[in-house]
């Protein structure tokens, strides 16, 4: 099984950065945040197995286990660390359970708009949703870039950038057409009895190292009010907020969000 991993460049001895997407993604959409923190820091963005250029699998092999042991396995590959490790929504809940889980050596955590409870109704709901919608099948690729978007919606991410990612987004199918390169078959995926997310808000009060979670301005992901509330939970945390961005913030306001991260790192030191 292959993981793809994009090396942004940077620094030789500059902090090393494990960039985590979010569902559905893949590594660039780090892109236009990467190039400008790897004038400071050294970013890495791995694509999750069934996601972007790694490798398909069978359904049993899918799962956030087997995601948190793949990150730890690309991290001991690439640096000895200590790593800062940056995820944005879901890749944010994963960065958290990597800083929980202390199996590579980190030196801070900044979580991208990810929710306070990632088990709430309307989130379950939105997943149930997604889990309905098949692997969609385009009979060309001009015809898969029209109909990508971020999700969820509204986004401001600008027409240059969103072309940029939207190619690296689909694949030739085996049988003919193009395929979004997100395996569908991994909303299959088996956690076990208990979901993995079930107790998250236990889980930050855990978080060894100091973090930063940045929220979007606009997000309909992470209210203010449950922003205030992550970053009070956890034992060393610091907040900021991006006006005017949506859930994809990292790549409609890069600059801003590296900012924010930079000064994090600067700290760190």
């Amino acid at each position: 099984m292959g993981l793809h991993v994009t090396d942004f460049g940077g620094p030789a001895d500059a902090i090393p950065l494990l960039l985590m997407h979010g569902g559905m993604a893949h590594g660039a959409w780090w892109g236009p945040l990467a190039r400008v923190l790897r004038h400071e820091l050294r970013p890495f963005a791995l694509d999750r197995r069934g996601h972007g250029r790694s490798d398909w699998v069978e359904i049993d092999k899918y799962g956030w286990m087997r995601d948190l042991i793949d990150a730890e396995a690309v991290t001991r590959a690439l640096a000895p660390g200590p790593w800062l490790v940056a995820g944005h929504s879901q890749g944010g809940l994963l960065s958290v359970h990597l800083a929980v889980r202390g199996r590579i050596p980190m030196c801070g955590l900044v979580v991208l708009d990810a929710p306070l409870d990632p088990r709430s109704p309307s989130l379950v709901r939105m997943g149930k949703s997604l889990r309905r919608v098949p692997q969609v099948r385009y009979p060309t690729l001009e015809s898969a870039l029209r109909r990508f978007q971020p999700y969820p919606a509204p986004h401001r991410v600008a027409d240059a950038v969103l072309a940029e990612i939207a190619q690296e987004s689909f694949k030739p199918a085996d049988d003919g057409g193009w395929v979004s390169r997100f395996h569908w078959k991994r909303f299959q995926a088996d956690d076990g009895p208990t979901h993995p997310l079930e107790d998250f808000q236990s889980d930050i009060a855990r978080v060894a190292v100091p973090a930063l979670v940045v929220r979007a301005g606009e997000s309909t992901i992470l209210s203010a009010r449950d922003h205030q509330t992550f970053v009070q939970r956890l034992p060393d945390g610091c907040g900021a907020e991006v006006p005017g961005a949506t859930h994809s913030l990292h790549v409609e306001q890069p600059g801003a969000v590296a900012e924010h991260i930079l000064s994090f790192a600067f700290a760190l030191r």
